[in-house]
């Protein structure tokens, strides 16, 4: 893809395999922290970028709400992402009686 301005999807669809997805989430999520921040201070939110060298990426929100709305589909995204990559996994530990 060439350099210009996209959306969330598709700069993940742009990820050749789950752990680039995975990379791509947490470089938005970090994005999308890093402006919260800049919103608790201001009361004041328009829009977040994020720029990893290959593409560009802006989206708009109204409220900070909306962001933490944002951040958690991210995170669940994400947990599908490792879940794939990792399989399901179930882990038996003996209690301490």
């Amino acid at each position: 893809m060439s350099k210009g301005i996209y959306t969330v999807s598709q700069y993940v669809e742009s990820k050749c395999n789950l752990l680039g997805k995975i990379q791509g989430i947490n470089a938005l999520i970090d994005a999308m922290e890093l402006k919260l921040l800049d919103v608790t201070e201001t009361s004041e939110f328009d829009e977040y970028q994020l720029d990893d060298g290959q593409m560009k990426i802006r989206t708009k929100y109204r409220s900070s709400a909306d962001v933490m709305a944002g951040i958690k589909g991210l995170e669940q995204l994400k947990q599908r992402y490792v879940n794939r990559h990792n399989g399901r996994v179930s882990v038996l530990r003996g209690g301490n009686f």
